[in-house]
This record gives structure tokens, sequence and C-alpha cells, in this order.
């Protein structure tokens, strides 16, 4: 039974193993590096999954309540673009992919996020090719809407990454 909460100060080091796995396993699908993050002391960590009013991470947990996947949210901050949303920084660990696991993070974000005034959009990037991603943003109503060239430089080659949104009005 896999449960999920949002992340506290508690869960940094969890966290970041969680990261820094995920960096490391897909580095393509991912805007930030393993070697950038694995810099950043554990402070960093515990101000990343510090929940506020504007941002917040979710976890999923294992029966032995090991952090087995995240999902981060955050939301714009200005009078003209704090209507729109972003998700960054999925990751399921390999072992329990398959299972419902980012299905369910995907759903408890588009919830939550549904419960803050104001907000009529959430916005994410896939990198082009990564079918499987797509097909579950999609699956759950965002809709492909740009792509945006050359988005990451990876392993000596450019990567194109294909902007997602969902209206929630």
């Amino acid at each position: 039974m896999v449960t999920g909460r949002v992340l506290e100060a508690e869960d940094a080091d969890a966290f970041r193993a969680l990261r820094l796995q995920g960096l490391q396993d897909s580095p393509t699908a991912f805007g930030a590096s393993h070697d950038d993050e694995a810099r950043f002391n554990r402070g960093e960590f515990v101000r990343r999954v510090q929940p506020t009013d504007s941002s917040w991470i979710l976890g999923a947990h294992n029966d032995q309540n090991h952090l087995i996947g995240c999902i981060g949210w955050y939301r714009d901050q200005g009078a003209k673009v704090s209507h729109k949303s972003h998700v960054w920084g999925m990751y399921v660990t390999p072992n329990h992919r398959r299972k419902g696991v980012a299905r369910r993070l995907v759903m408890d974000l588009t919830l939550r996020a549904k419960g803050n005034a104001g907000v009529t959009q959430i916005e994410l990037f896939v990198a082009t090719g990564n079918t499987v991603a797509a097909a579950l943003y999609e699956s759950v109503g965002f809709k492909r809407v740009a792509v945006h060239p050359n988005s990451l430089f990876v392993d000596g080659r450019y990567i194109d990454e294909e902007l997602f949104v969902l209206e929630l009005a």
C-alpha cells in the first residue's frame, strides 16, 4: 500500500537521496543535473521541502515508509502570472513504476493545486521522446501546447521539451 503526503523538513534527507537518484538515473528528464545538486548542502534540501502557500513537494511512501516517489509544485508570483503553476521533479523509483504511483502523485497534485484560489492552470515540460511520461500526463487531461527546441543540453546533445498544460478552470 503506497501512501502520499506533503513532505516536511524531516523528509529532507530522504528527498535528497531520491532526488539525486532520479537525476542520476534519468538525466534527460530533469532540467537540473546530478553534479549541480549533489553540491547543495542539507540546508538547501530542508528549504526545498518546507511547504509554503505557493510551493510544496508530495512524496509517495511504501509500506516501510521509504520515500519511493515525489512530485513538486509551485505557483508563479506576481499579479499577471499568479494564475499559473508548475510541476517539477517528478520521479518514481524504477521498482515502483507501472504500479500507479506516478498517476496517484499527479492526481493528488492536481487536486491540491485546485485548492489554491486563483490558480487556473498547471504547466510542465516533458523531454521529447519520453512517451511514457507524456502518455501519463495526457491521460489525466494535460494538453501538449508547444515545443521548446534545444531546451536541455545533456551528454553533448540538445534535447527538445514539450510544454503541457492542464486547465483547471
